[in-house]
């Protein structure tokens, strides 16, 4: 029986994640738009562009948490907290964890972005990694760095662009089992303070290309209105942001044609730390 649902756990995991492996999407706001959002400035740049970071105004902690096609096994939780040193930067410190008491990935980062000059900012993160897998199998740990870059093309265009494992970390000594390695180059373009879109192509080392496509609109300052999709695998995305004043609160649903629906929502909290030079 647990090697039933643990063979059906890594057949749902490929397919969901896109064997994106360690390298966890995370943050509803991110969701709503497809994970279109390399080039995306918010808490969860920690997670989806490092450079990002460096835009931050305000100190925030977030967490998140997704429940992939309603399985109570397919859970992904996430946290992060970054924090705005002035001229010296943006630190930032994540979680993520996906999976089961048979099977789940935990990943650590310490993160740190900064603005090089008006148009590029560059951001880096390091990586310790855990993978459990019952069955004899143990765990395994790594350790995986991450870039991103991030240019301000115009006023209203953007380019972002991620980096994840580099140096093709091997997940086990003696094996040539490594931990995916992707890349992802992505444009976003605000029409407006309301309205924003954003197109990106990810590249895993072994798969064909994922496009993701993602427009969040505002109808009024505290409330946003999201939409997006993906095709590795073919998904679409609709999502609601509410901003209080300290309060970020963000849900979003993925539909995937064949397994069904994933729920997802993040809630962050803003400090009345400005970031100042």
């Amino acid at each position: 029986m647990r090697s039933t649902l643990l063979s059906i756990g890594f057949l749902l995991t490929a397919v969901s994640a896109s064997a994106q492996s360690s390298d966890f999407p995370v943050g509803a706001r991110s969701a709503g738009m497809g994970h279109a959002t390399v080039a995306l400035t918010d808490l969860w740049a920690v997670h989806h562009n490092q450079a990002a970071l460096a835009g931050l105004q305000q100190a925030g902690a977030a967490v998140y948490y997704e429940n992939r096609f309603l399985l109570p096994d397919l859970n992904l939780q996430a946290a992060t907290i970054a924090i705005p040193a002035s001229k010296f930067g943006t630190f930032g410190i994540s979680f993520a964890r996906f999976g089961n008491t048979l099977y789940n990935q935990s990943r650590y980062g310490l993160a740190y972005g900064k603005q090089l000059f008006p148009f590029l900012s560059v951001g880096l993160q390091l990586n310790y990694l855990n993978t459990h897998l019952a069955e004899g199998y143990g765990d395994r740990h790594s350790f995986v760095a991450e870039i991103g870059l991030l240019s301000q093309i115009t006023p209203k265009l953007r380019a972002g662009f991620h980096a994840y494992n580099l140096t093709r970390t091997v997940l086990e000594d003696g094996t040539d089992e490594r931990v995916p390695m992707n890349f992802r180059l992505g444009l976003q373009y605000d029409f407006s303070k309301k309205v924003l879109m954003a197109v990106e192509v990810e590249k895993d080392l072994v798969l064909d290309p994922n496009v993701k496509i993602g427009i969040e609109y505002l109808p009024v300052e505290q409330f946003a209105i999201r939409l997006g999709m993906g095709t590795l695998p073919l998904h679409m995305d609709i999502g609601f942001g509410l901003r209080l004043k300290h309060f970020h609160f963000d849900i979003a649903g993925a539909i995937h044609p064949i397994l069904g629906f994933s729920p997802k929502a993040s809630l962050a909290y803003m400090f009345n730390v400005k970031k100042k030079g």
